[in-house]
């Protein structure tokens, strides 16, 4: 792989795969970290661990008429605890 080139890992298990539910979640309150948790339909499930101080910008995008992708909502931002409070 070039270095210059991002990074990507595939995750195989999740191949063919239909997802029933993707989840983020503090393994605990006040977490410095964060669980993502991809839930299939054949009731398996992939768990990501993330640890680190997140902070998360949720934007909404759609193809333009030209074919790119253009941001269609403000985008939401915030950590985990304040995301999941707003939605509320």
């Amino acid at each position: 792989m070039n270095e210059t080139e991002r990074a990507a890992l595939t995750l195989d298990g999740a191949t063919g795969k239909r997802i029933r539910r993707l989840r983020l979640a503090e393994p605990y309150a006040k977490s410095q970290g964060v669980y993502l948790t991809i839930e299939f339909d054949d009731a398996t499930e992939i768990l990501i661990e993330v640890n680190c101080r997140p902070w998360f910008a949720i934007r909404h995008l759609a193809l333009d008429a030209n074919g790119e992708l253009e941001q269609v909502k403000k985008p939401t931002q915030g950590t985990i605890r304040s995301l999941a409070e707003g939605r509320r």
